[in-house]
């Protein structure tokens, strides 16, 4: 049997949660590498899975020109165009002068198949965002622009936020509980047990709901 398409990987992911893929990788023994809480989303029932997408961005410091910073923010605003479909965008950023990301570019990542973003970073064009659709965890908001005062500086390279380390090709799963990276060699390990999970899950909800104590679902189905 072939192994499932990127595409197919991703939808079944989305018939999860982030609590019953985290557990999935404490039951295989891996790490749960899961970003910091201060990354807050901007839709709180909003959620998404794809694969990452990496950039790294840094201040511009001392600032320069207008027309300078155009030509220095050229290459950032090409990353668009290499965007796949099911990527999610995964950013680190320096400094908190200027937003690092918004609505415009919000629909050119859209368009080009982006399904979320992981912002580090300052956000802005939130209204317009919202009207998009575009589920954002970001850390902070900022209306300034950062053309002359902020560029890309990597992209498709490991990015680091808080103690995780996410790599292009990494699984992005995010809900409303967190940020979770699944690293690209696991994907389909921690997959399958995640869908064990859920569906063991589903058994123990029932029998929850039929009056089954904590404690006899996790000795009947092993998990709680």
């Amino acid at each position: 049997m072939s192994e499932p398409t990127i595409a197919e990987i991703c939808d079944r992911f989305r018939g999860m949660y982030v609590p019953a893929v985290s557990d999935a990788m404490y039951e295989l023994g891996m790490p749960e590498p899961v970003l910091p809480s201060a990354l807050r989303p901007l839709f709180p029932e909003g959620s998404f899975v794809g694969i990452a997408f990496t950039v790294e961005g840094a201040e511009i410091v001392p600032a320069v020109s207008w027309d300078e910073g155009e030509q220095r923010i050229s290459s950032y605003l090409e990353v668009f165009e290499k965007l796949t479909p099911d990527s999610v965008m995964v950013f680190h950023n320096t400094g908190n002068l200027v937003a690092h990301f918004g609505e415009l570019t919000g629909n050119s990542a859209i368009g080009h198949g982006c399904v979320g973003v992981v912002l580090d970073g300052n956000l802005r064009d939130t209204a317009g965002l919202r009207d998009i659709g575009l589920q954002v965890f970001y850390r902070d908001v900022n209306p300034r622009s950062g053309i002359g005062r902020w560029e890309m500086v990597a992209c498709q390279q490991p990015v680091t936020i808080g103690d995780v380390t996410v790599h292009p090709g990494d699984l992005v799963i995010a809900d409303f509980d967190g940020v979770l990276i699944v690293p690209k060699a696991d994907i389909l390990a921690v997959l399958a047990r995640a869908e064990e999970i859920v569906g063991i899950e589903r058994q123990v909800r029932d029998d929850m709901r039929l009056g089954m104590s904590p404690r006899e679902g996790l000795a009947k189905h092993g998990h709680i």
